[in-house]
């Protein structure tokens, strides 16, 4: 049987698209300069090639779906940390995102005033120049559907949205990644002293391994015999059993007997404990207490591993040692910690906010009892909640029809608007209520993700036709544009968080990557300092700046 390719592909729109998705992650797994182009550059350039051959986009639908799954999924994250200020700098990082965010719309509005840009281009460029997915669907939806009022059939603007977008984004990744690298170097930071004195402060223990590949620490367990020491003759609530090693004390076996300690438990010499803890505080312990011992009693105690996730609004806003450690110490061990999709050191002095989770290490007890205090654990609450899900979703496409009607002008939140308010009230309202609207970490990432690059092929597929002309004509224009608008608000957000905000600048750094909603540029951040401090700063920024750069891609189609 004779195929012809091009005459088969011409007429299965649904083969063109799954072969963007696939020829996309190819190329988004390709390497340049130690980094990844990523699976949205990827797919957006498969997009852009396969539509310039003519090959022909899937339906609207898809696009739209891709949209909805997206945006809903954004506001799902940020809900439950976008209403609340989540932990200790949560103002400071708020403020952040928006002057980040502010500095960039302003600066696209009056380029667009000065150069006269045919419309829709200044939304591609702000989306394509901050790497931000947000701002191109919502630009791209505020002309769809009609709440932007333009001057140009909407397939036209549609289309130089997508374009521009196409040319900026290459060099919106790429002159990140660059830029971030610099600014430490033009003002002669190190980045490594800065973490380390942050950690230092916090006494979090980090180790020297490549943190853009770390896997959470396995705690071992092994026996001891006490020694008459610091650690005898008080309670452990006094000795500081975890902040002198690292470890848990998870039983003691004094004579026969074997129980589990509590803040009060005072150790006795002969007394022999079943410790838990990294490698290095089992290094650690060799100062205080004698050589490990093989006792089948304690050695066979029976660890467990579960994630557990912070909904108790009892500890919100306090930290680690106050809630975990109230045991004198004894309690579970912390293996890792998630905020915002990202992975946080492991420090006890952290604020616990709503929807963290915690992977935990200890007795089956005590992990009960660490649950019960935070939240929920979440191998318990793993199914997917699709009945909120869906209607979350139609309250989400209810709202954005809504509008105001002042005078002749009719004003409303458009699609985008209207999903990002239902996600984020359900993901509030499930933050306080982990069976309402649940979606595990897991199926929140992969029904994003696939929103993300369903709408991503659909707009390659699309801007497709006219990326060659349009490059000819207002290409360097538009990448002038773009390199502004890359590298103008991160100096602007560099400036206001050290010398207003005062931000440590190791945290600084990942707050701006995080504005700036680039998971590379995070990548290159911890690189430098060989540490996960700078997670912070990104977790605490990328929630608002998701939403207001959404928001400022609706905004600006408006009015301009």
């Amino acid at each position: 049987m004779e195929i012809e390719l091009y005459k088969l592909l011409k007429n299965y729109s649904e083969l063109v698209f799954f072969l963007t998705l696939g020829f996309g992650y190819l190329i988004g797994n390709i390497q340049i300069f130690k980094f990844k182009i990523g699976s949205t550059a990827g797919v957006l350039l498969a997009g852009l090639t396969f539509g310039h051959l003519g090959l022909p986009p899937p339906s609207a639908l898809v696009q739209s779906i891709g949209f909805i799954l997206f945006i809903y999924s954004v506001g799902v994250e940020a809900g439950p940390n976008f209403l609340s200020v989540f932990f200790e700098d949560g103002i400071r990082y708020l403020t952040l995102a928006l002057v980040i965010a502010l500095s960039a719309f302003a600066l696209m509005l009056l380029l667009t005033s000065v150069l006269k840009m045919e419309t829709g281009l200044s939304a591609g460029i702000l989306a394509g120049a901050l790497t931000s997915t947000p701002t191109l669907a919502a630009a791209q939806d505020a002309v769809m559907s009609g709440i932007a009022k333009v001057d140009a059939p909407s397939a036209v603007v549609v289309q130089n949205i997508g374009v521009a977008y196409a040319i900026t984004y290459i060099f919106g990744l790429i002159g990140l990644l660059l830029f971030i690298r610099l600014i430490p170097m033009l003002f002669k930071v190190n980045l490594q002293d800065e973490s380390r004195r942050l950690a230092a402060k916090h006494h979090i223990v980090e180790d020297d391994e490549d943190v853009n590949t770390k896997k959470y620490p396995s705690p071992i367990i092994r026996a001891y015999q006490v020694i008459e020491g610091e650690f005898t003759g008080q309670p452990l609530s006094h000795v500081a059993f975890r902040a002198k090693t690292g470890c848990f004390i998870q039983k003691i076996k004094r004579k026969d007997h074997t129980f589990e300690p509590t803040g009060d438990t005072v150790l006795e010499q002969a007394d022999r404990i079943a410790v838990i803890g990294p490698l290095e505080g089992h290094r650690k312990l060799a100062d205080f207490l004698e050589s490990p011992i093989l006792d089948e009693d304690l050695l066979n105690t029976r660890l467990e591993t579960t994630e557990i996730v912070a909904t108790n609004k009892e500890v919100l806003g306090k930290n680690l040692e106050e809630i975990l450690l109230e045991n004198g110490g004894q309690d579970v061990f912390v293996n890792g910690i998630i905020r915002a999709n990202v992975e946080l050191p492991v420090d006890y002095s952290l604020t616990i906010a709503r929807g963290d989770l915690f992977l935990v290490t200890g007795t089956r007890d005590r992990i009960k009892a660490a649950a019960k205090k935070l939240g929920g654990a979440e191998r318990n609450i793993n199914e997917t909640d699709l009945l909120t899900f869906s209607l979350g979703i139609a309250a989400g496409l209810f709202i954005a029809k809504i509008t105001v009607k002042i005078g002749v002008v009719s004003i409303g939140l458009g699609m985008a608007g209207g999903l990002l308010i239902s996600g984020i009230a359900v993901g509030s309202i499930g933050s306080h209520n982990p069976n309402f609207g649940r979606i595990p970490p897991a199926a929140r990432l992969l029904l994003k993700e696939l929103g993300l690059l369903f709408f991503m092929a659909t707009v390659g597929l699309k801007a497709g036709d006219g990326i060659v002309s349009a490059v000819l004509s207002v290409g360097p224009t538009v990448f002038f544009c773009g390199v502004l608008i890359t590298t103008l608000p991160v100096l602007i957000g560099f400036f206001f968080g050290y010398y207003i905000l005062k931000l440590n600048l190791a945290i600084l750094m990942g707050a701006i990557t995080g504005s700036m909603t680039s998971t590379p540029a995070l990548n290159i951040v911890t690189g430098a300092s060989k540490s996960t401090i700078p997670a912070l700063g990104y977790a605490g920024t990328y929630t608002f700046a998701n939403v207001f750069l959404a928001l400022a891609g609706a905004l600006i189609m408006i009015i301009q």
